[in-house]
């Protein structure tokens, strides 16, 4: 799951998926925790105050490279209190204008997910 958040605090972008602290994908204790991963340590410090508790590591070689472990009931917390919070009308325009590489970010998956809607990201009427 990808997630691209803004908050009063400042915005952020994190992946969650299914993976222990060993890389294990499968096996008797998957469900229970999940990995989020980021790019910017900046983004997971954000989410603490939105119910992330999990110890950050840095990756240096991985895709992503700052990872927390937390439990998957956190995660529902986490997107739950984002959800909570929201008060702008237009994500890319809440992103601080200082955030540069965010928004640059934001605005080039805009528009690459908009062509997978027919007609491009403003429909038909093109």
């Amino acid at each position: 799951m990808w997630v691209a958040f803004s908050t009063p605090e400042g915005s952020g972008f994190f992946s969650a998926v299914a993976k222990d602290e060993d890389g294990n994908t499968s096996g008797p204790h998957m469900g229970s925790r999940v990995c989020l991963r980021f790019r910017r340590a900046q983004d997971a410090e954000l989410l603490r105050d939105y119910g992330m508790d999990g110890e950050v590591i840095e990756t240096p070689c991985g895709d992503y490279r700052f990872r927390a472990f937390i439990p998957r009931n956190h995660l529902v917390t986490v997107l739950m209190n984002l959800g909570d919070r929201m008060a702008y009308p237009n994500f890319k325009d809440s992103i601080p204008e200082d955030d540069i590489a965010l928004t640059n970010a934001c605005h080039q998956a805009w528009a690459v997910f908009g062509d997978l809607q027919d007609g491009g990201p403003y429909g038909a009427g093109q």
